[in-house]
């Protein structure tokens, strides 16, 4: 009997979750198609200029001077680490990779979307 009893209670619990998954699809569903009738009907939201300026921002943070100036300062301690025979090579390939991407972001979406 207690076989029994622990199927129909596994049953029942899988039935259960079973229906909440499905009404938890339905909900993201109905609340994405909301958000998006909303943001069609908001021209200000359309625009998105508060978004560019903000981006725009960051970006301006990321490439500015000060960036510039520490990622010379890290390739300069990877080369007196080379030197001294202390560079480890995997982190010396990740700054010089981390400074290409931050770089040449710019650059390399501009390629990726006139490829497009």
């Amino acid at each position: 009997m207690n076989t029994r009893m622990y199927r129909t209670v596994k049953n029942a619990i899988t039935a259960n979750h079973t229906s909440r998954v499905d009404i938890n699809k339905r909900a993201v569903r109905i609340m994405a198609a909301t958000a998006m009738i909303a943001f069609a009907l908001m021209p200000e939201m359309a625009i998105a200029l508060p978004w560019d300026s903000a981006a725009t921002s960051i970006l301006g943070i990321f490439t500015s001077g000060l960036t510039r100036t520490i990622a010379i300062i890290a390739v300069i301690a990877c080369g007196i680490s080379a030197v001294a025979g202390k560079l480890s090579w995997d982190w010396g390939i990740k700054i010089i990779v981390g400074i290409v991407l931050i770089f040449g972001s710019t650059s390399i979406v501009d390629y990726v979307i006139a490829a497009a």
